[in-house]
């Protein structure tokens, strides 16, 4: 029965791994192909467990288990699709509780030690098998949902710790089983003990990452008002210009004709496009009838227009559609400010630099487009777009190495499972969206 014990529980390790990463990360390949990878290194690791337990070879059976659990490693990072820190972090906290639930099966079924080493084993089988399953129940019903928290935000270097903590925690759940013989009491509080601390790491990273995301709402907010204030501010200035002008326009309008009399035609064609040029300089920006979206999309307007960039904008949003301008003044300013930044990266200026946004209604949705050329370079970490910011930009904001303007769309259109898509090619990158009307509150005010 030990030798069954020994073959059979490892199994349910592995079986309940798999279970647990294909269910809460995003696989790569497809689904026959990750299980089969799977299969070959738990064939190939299982065919030598039994060589070894056949031939008494119980104790070196023990010793290589953690380096036949790494030969999953490479497979959870070529695999799946998650950022490369995220993936090795899931493959150490998956081996830390499956660590634990084998040591807290080996403690169960030592209560029925008096009953013979058979029944020991038989029910270190059984408890495990149990303890595996409500797992991989738990998993179903949380797994998912916990792992997008866990995931949702983060930068590299914290990944490193948080994936150095998960390892140190597996490794002290490994070497613990020799204490048991030693001292009891102490291993079982050790064991607790990291389990405890793990776990809360893992609330402590979702409320990293939550706490992360207020404030970058907040701080959004903040730009958003203050644009919306600077554009006001504008608008006032732009309107008592043009009352001057207008309070001015007789005047010009005489000086004009005494110049035509006089036969000065040149100078009066000179002086009225000065006038004209003059209008245009103080002419109002209006791409929407919504003042908060108007107010984004114009100042974006004015970067681009110091910027040398060709900006076409369309917005048609029905009065009766219902958004929340918040939320889609997060989605627009981050696309803009994405095709902003990828424009100037093209050294040639004028027409290869173009940005065009499209706010149109589709049936009961609003589609929403921003198209812009850039150099061509993409970088994806898993699924995730990184932002190609040079790194003198990266070491003030360590934000846009995430790419977390993307993913502050994707979290704003996700949030009502609303359609977002990107295409792109060597010349044009393209966001498309379609955006549900949304309950909450009508389109007036933040």
């Amino acid at each position: 029965m030990k030798e069954i014990a020994l073959i059979i529980v490892p199994f349910f390790s592995v079986l309940c791994s798999v279970f647990v990463l294909m269910f809460c990360l995003t696989p790569r390949k497809s689904l026959f192909f990750v299980i089969n990878s799977f299969a070959i290194i738990t064939a190939a690791s299982g065919l030598l467990n039994i060589i070894l337990i056949l031939n008494g070879y119980f104790e070196l059976n023990e010793k290589i288990k953690i380096f036949q659990s790494f030969l999953y490693l490479p497979l959870v990072i070529l695999l799946f699709k998650e950022m490369l820190f995220q993936r090795m972090f899931a493959f150490f906290m998956l081996m830390t509780v499956i660590s634990f639930l084998r040591l807290l099966g080996i403690i169960l079924s030592n209560l029925f030690i008096s009953y013979g080493e058979n029944i020991n084993y038989l029910m270190l089988i059984v408890i495990t098998f149990v303890l595996y399953f409500v797992y991989a129940v738990t998993v179903v019903k949380f797994g998912r949902k916990l792992f997008e928290k866990v995931f949702a935000n983060g930068y590299a270097k914290e990944w490193v710790l948080y994936l150095l903590s998960a390892a140190a925690s597996w490794f002290v759940l490994e070497y613990i089983p020799p204490l048991f013989k030693a001292n009891f009491i102490m291993a079982l509080a050790v064991m607790f003990f990291v389990m405890w601390s793990f776990v809360i790491l893992i609330f402590a990273i979702v409320n990293t990452h939550e706490r992360t995301k207020q404030k970058y709402a907040a701080d959004y907010a903040r730009d958003i008002i203050a644009t919306g204030r600077e554009h006001y501010r504008k608008m006032n200035e732009q309107y008592d210009v043009l009352r001057i002008m207008r309070h001015d326009y007789k005047f010009h309008l005489n000086t004009a004709l005494d110049m035509l009399r006089r036969g000065e035609t040149e100078k009066s064609n000179e002086y009225l496009k000065g006038l004209q040029n003059q209008l245009q300089e103080n002419e109002l920006l209006n791409f929407s009838d919504n003042p908060v979206i108007n107010s984004l999309v114009a100042d974006y307007a004015g970067k681009c227009k110091e910027l040398n960039i060709n900006f076409n904008v369309y917005i048609k949003i029905p009065a009766d559609f219902l958004i929340l301008n918040y939320e889609m003044c997060i989605v627009l300013g981050n696309l803009l400010e994405n095709a902003v930044e990828a424009c100037q990266k093209l050294e040639a200026p004028g027409s290869e630099r173009q940005i065009k946004l499209v706010v149109k209604p589709q049936g009961e949705q609003l589609t929403i487009m921003v198209r812009n050329t850039f150099n061509g370079e993409v970088i994806l970490d898993g699924e995730k777009y990184v932002s190609t910011k040079d790194s003198a930009v990266n070491a003030e904001n360590p934000e846009s190495t995430c790419g977390i303007g993307l993913e502050s769309v994707m979290a704003v259109v996700g949030s009502y499972g609303e359609m977002f898509h990107i295409k792109y090619d060597s010349r044009w990158f393209n966001v498309f969206i379609l955006w549900k009307q949304n309950g909450k509150q009508h389109n007036e005010g933040l």
